[in-house]
């Protein structure tokens, strides 16, 4: 049932881009509303689990990781409305790559042959993207800020890593997703494209609705829950399959087409990064498993 679980999430976030393109606001008032519609949601599940009282200084880290977690939310949706959601997605999904580059020098972390290489055939199908997509028309814009937004997934990543003490996962949250909200109100503001809103057509409005309740409220609570439940290693071999429906949603609701460099890019990006987390998990079993040999 988990695994199922995981899979309906992986689902959800992949139509993402789709939800993106349907929703004729720009990426700034995109962004802002997914938070400000997703907080009741999250408030009511926080509640219903009834998380304990923390100290503000605890909270800390997940204070920085909402102000990233906003800008990253708006330089993705930026990606797939100025990119093919297809590129947006797997240069997104650049984002453990970045963590193997930085936690060496941030988290004083070892880096292994293995990753080394993954580094390696990730960037080479990243060249391959990048080249087909200036080739075809799309500026620059919306393939950077696509990177962008992978990278500050990865910084938050690195956050969390760093985390000593944790708060519980209902609070975490919702504390990143209300300062996400808090950071963007002000440049929504002075954008002024959200009050548009009162514009959109029955569908438009339903489609943001869902995508605040939905891809947001309902997708990070499951998400979160499931880390009570499976391990950490298999959570990720499964979020490889997210960029895959969202490549799949896109060519069969967009109506995008997959090119031969399109799809060795991805395959290099996405599959050097699962094979890689397959590897390094399969080691750290074995030395655990030597290591409670010579323990005996």
């Amino acid at each position: 049932m988990n695994r199922i679980k995981l899979v309906l999430v992986m689902i959800i976030w992949g139509s993402l881009g789709v939800f993106t393109r349907s929703i004729p606001l720009s990426a700034l008032s995109l962004a802002f509303l997914r938070a400000f519609i997703a907080l009741p949601v999250l408030f009511i599940v926080m509640k219903m689990k009834k998380a304990d009282k923390v100290k503000w200084q605890l909270l800390m880290p997940y204070l920085i990781s909402g102000v990233l977690l906003g800008f990253g939310w708006l330089t993705l949706f930026y990606g797939f409305k100025h990119t093919s959601i297809s590129s947006a997605v797997i240069i997104y999904n650049m984002c453990p790559v970045y963590v193997m580059i930085f936690a060496p020098l941030v988290l004083k972390e070892t880096i292994s042959k293995i990753q080394i290489a993954v580094i390696f055939i990730s960037f080479l199908g990243l060249f391959l993207i990048v080249g087909h997509n200036l080739s075809e028309g799309y500026g620059y814009m919306g393939l950077v800020l696509s990177a962008i937004s992978g990278m500050l997934y990865a910084t938050i990543v690195l956050i969390n890593r760093s985390i000593k003490v944790r708060v519980d996962n209902q609070t975490a949250t919702f504390v990143q997703i209300l300062t996400a909200m808090i950071v963007l109100l002000p440049f929504v503001l002075i954008d002024g494209n959200i009050f548009t809103v009162v514009n959109l057509d029955a569908m438009a409005v339903i489609y943001a609705i869902l995508l605040g309740i939905l891809h947001t409220g309902v997708a990070y609570t499951i998400f979160f829950s499931l880390y009570e439940h499976m391990k950490s290693v298999e959570i990720v071999s499964y979020s490889f399959l997210e960029p895959l429906f969202g490549i799949l949603f896109s060519v069969i609701f967009i109506g995008e087409t997959l090119t031969f460099a399109q799809i060795i890019g991805g395959i290099l990006i996405l599959g050097s990064n699962y094979i890689g987390e397959m590897l390094k998990d399969r080691k750290l079993s074995i030395e655990k498993n030597s290591t409670q040999i010579k323990a005996n």
